[in-house]
């Protein structure tokens, strides 16, 4: 920031309004090469990336136990999760701690979200990966319980994540989820209204998130922003970390296998 206003002062005063946003340009250049290559610090992307780790796995470890019991089902989904990742032995403990700080009674995990929020800006790509991920241990046992839910809901609302978006993530997975539920306010007062959304078996149109009766050009958009919000070179370059390439890869191929299956039931 000082470094902008530096150079855009100086540009000011030998350009006027246009050297002011020359100067600012190359002020905030210079600023961000002597803090990353002097100073050391970590360079915006290595923050994206260190940030959405520790993010990961601590929100893991509070959705495992934010019912009470940590289910086997769910260290299998963390456990395949760190596998696909490709961690090494380091990178692994460092995962393990950040659960086990994550499922510790009490732990406030707000500060842990605001954190990767910041340090993500504007980038609804490395948001849904994000929450990707913590659907995919939520949904063990191929049901979300109320608990889980909330705690869902409630780092989507810090994270700027829109609710809606999260329905549709969890429809898209094959969850019977339209955006009411029969309960309201606080889960301690209404749990035994709750009906925990299921899993039924995803087709070709749920993972588009699209339905049968949507046109050609509807189901063509779904397809093409998908690609693109999971295309790992774009990912990489908005800071997901490099361990989630493969994840990412995997993703944008059962997109591709999708729509090809449309296309042929169709006759695209």
């Amino acid at each position: 920031m000082i470094g902008l206003l530096v150079g855009a002062a100086l540009g000011f005063a030998k350009g006027g309004p246009v050297g002011m946003i020359f100067g600012a340009v190359v002020g905030s250049w210079v600023a961000t090469w002597i803090s990353e290559n002097i100073l050391g610090n970590p360079s915006q992307k290595v923050r994206v990336q260190q940030a959405y780790f520790q993010a990961l796995f601590t929100a893991i470890g509070k959705l495992a136990k934010v019912d009470g019991i940590v289910t086997n089902d769910e260290i299998r989904k963390c456990e395949i999760i760190m596998q696909k990742m490709h961690l090494d032995a380091q990178q692994r403990k460092l995962a393990i701690k950040y659960f086990n700080q994550g499922k510790a009674a009490g732990f406030n995990i707000e500060p842990v979200i605001d954190m990767f929020y910041r340090s993500s800006g504007r980038s609804y790509s490395i948001k849904q990966m994000f929450v990707e991920m913590l659907l995919e241990v939520a949904s063990a046992g191929n049901k979300i319980n109320i608990e889980e839910w909330d705690l869902l809901l409630a780092i989507c609302k810090r994270l700027r994540f829109p609710r809606q978006f999260l329905i549709t993530l969890a429809r898209m997975r094959g969850f019977n989820i339209h955006g009411n539920f029969s309960y309201s306010g606080s889960s301690q007062h209404n749990s035994n209204q709750w009906r925990p959304p299921t899993q039924q078996k995803v087709n070709s149109y749920q993972v588009l998130g699209v339905s049968k009766s949507d046109s050609k050009a509807v189901i063509r958009k779904a397809y093409k922003k998908l690609m693109s919000s999971h295309h790992p070179d774009k990912l990489i370059a908005k800071g997901l970390p490099p361990e989630m390439v493969e994840i990412a890869k995997t993703k944008t191929q059962n997109i591709q296998a999708a729509w090809e299956d449309v296309k042929n039931m169709r006759g695209f």
